[in-house]
Formats: C-alpha cells, sequence, structure tokens
C-alpha cells in the first residue's frame, strides 16, 4: 500500500519513537528490578506508554486515511497519547509517594549510573530529533512525542539523582523531586488533553460563535443561513443562500469576517 506525503510524515518519527522507546525500557526495567529503585521501574513504565504511543502512530499512518478524516485521527492520536502521558504521571507520582512512605533500600553501582545517564541523553537527543522532524511537517503528534520526549529527559535527571543519592540512604529528598516531577509531568498532560478535545469537538469559544452569527446576520448579500459548523477553531462551514454574488463578492464577505474573528469561513452552497 502506498503512503501518501502526509502519512509518511508521520512514519518516520512513529518508527524512531517505538524503537528508541523500546530499548529504553528493557535497559530502564533491568535496572530497575536489578536496584530495586522504584523511580527507576517507573521511568521504564513511562517508556512503555511512550512505546505504545509509537505503535498508535503507526497504525494511524496505515488507516487513517486522508483529508478531514485523516486530520481528526491525528487529533485523536494526539488525545491518546496525552492520556498516556497523563498516565505515567500518576503513576510516577504514585511511587514517589510510596517511596516517601515506605523507604526501601536501592543497590548503587556505578554501572547502573552510567547506564541512565546515557538513557537519559538519548532521550534529550530524541527530543531535539523530534523537535526539527515536527517543524517540517507540523504534525501535531509529532510535537507532542517532542514534548513527552522534553519531559522523560527531566524525569531522567530526576531518577538519575536518585540512584546517586541512594548511596547515602537519603530516600525522603528522590521521592520529593520525584512528586514535583510528577506533578509538572500531570498537569502538561492535563492541558494536552484539554487542547485536543477542544479540537476533536470543534471547539470554538462563546464570543467567537456569537460574532461570526451577527456578521452572518447583518451580510446584506446573505438571503438565508440552513448551517454553520465548525471543523475546527478557526474554520466554519456556512451553507447559505445569496441575493446572487458572483465569486469575488463571496470572497470579498469571507475575507471581512477573517479580519474581524480569525475565522475561516466555507460557504458550502451558493444561491442564486
Amino acid at each position: 500500500m502506498a503512503l501518501k506525503k502526509q502519512s509518511k510524515a508521520l512514519l518516520y518519527p512513529a518508527i524512531i519513537v517505538l524503537t528508541v522507546n523500546l530499548i529504553l525500557f528493557s535497559v530502564k526495567l533491568f535496572i530497575g528490578l536489578s536496584s530495586n529503585s522504584i523511580s527507576v521501574y517507573s521511568d521504564a513504565v513511562n517508556n512503555l506508554f511512550d512505546s505504545l504511543s509509537g505503535i498508535l502512530t503507526l497504525g494511524s499512518v496505515f488507516f487513517a486515511g486522508s483529508g478531514y478524516f485523516k486530520k481528526k485521527t491525528e487529533q485523536l492520536l494526539s488525545f491518546i497519547i496525552a492520556c498516556f502521558i497523563g498516565f505515567s504521571g500518576i503513576y510516577f507520582l504514585y511511587s514517589s509517594f510510596e517511596r516517601l512512605m515506605y523507604p526501601t533500600p536501592v543497590w548503587y553501582t556505578q554501572k547502573y549510573f552510567i547506564l541512565l545517564c546515557a538513557t537519559t541523553a538519548v532521550k534529550l537527543l530524541l527530543y531535539f530529533v523530534l523537535k526539527k522532524i515536527s517543524a517540517k511537517n507540523s504534525s501535531p503528534v509529532t510535537r507532542l512525542m517532542a514534548t513527552d520526549s522534553l519531559l522523560d529527559f527531566f524525569i531522567g535527571l530526576t531518577t538519575l539523582l536518585t540512584l546517586l543519592l541512594s548511596k547515602s540512604g537519603n530516600y525522603a529528598f528522590d521521592a520529593i523531586c520525584g512528586i514535583v516531577i510528577s506533578i509538572v509531568i500531570i498537569v502538561s498532560a492535563v492541558k494536552s488533553t484539554v487542547s485536543t478535545v477542544k479540537q476533536l469537538i470543534n471547539y470554538a469559544d462563546k464570543e467567537k460563535r456569537e460574532k461570526i452569527e451577527h456578521l452572518l446576520t447583518s451580510e446584506e448579500k446573505i438571503k438565508a443561513i440552513y448551517h454553520k459548523e465548525f471543523i475546527d477553531e478557526n474554520i466554519c462551514l456556512v451553507t447559505a443562500e445569496f441575493y446572487g454574488v458572483n465569486d469575488a463578492q463571496l470572497q470579498a464577505i469571507c475575507n471581512n469576517i477573517k479580519e474581524q474573528t480569525d475565522i475561516q469561513i466555507i460557504f458550502k452552497q451558493k444561491g442564486k
């Protein structure tokens, strides 16, 4: 099955995210189980969620279709990824509280510390790679994966601190750092979730809707308006009948509304 240009733009970052996070998950899971570190284990689970995001993105590449349906599929995918990020933050928060309430020994070795340094550096490199790709394909999915990689980098720094301080038995400080990072992740996930939900439901705020309604009803060349539908927060489809207008006059109406509301009007029907 031949892939369209837009699908190919998502294909490469999806493969990169899936491959890198599966490798990081395997490495961190080994370190977490071997060192008895809850923080490292939580970080491994976070990478597993990121791998699932890569799988979902690959699925959208081959089955999303094109046009409006593809746009909605990307928005839905962004919502699912944001939820995964939120679940990761909640799990990490729970693990951090557990460490704070029930301190357990962590077995530090220099080998584990060096491996975690490498995985943290990989996450930062992945962020820059995805950021560069998102600048080219303008995909909200790629941007979200880049943001998630940056958050993972800071999680990795906290995990490194946790492992380093474990030599002195200072588990409380590690847990507090984990709690702070978890809250940052959850807040970021909630913001991303709200944003993608607004896109999915074609949300436009009340003020914009009322202004569109006023401008359309006050336009003398429009005879009747049958239906209005926002396809995202900046584009509105309008089915209307006109008192005989040409294309230039119709475009002038659209330009006037866009100047005043930043909403692009697309008329689905032209009356005579």
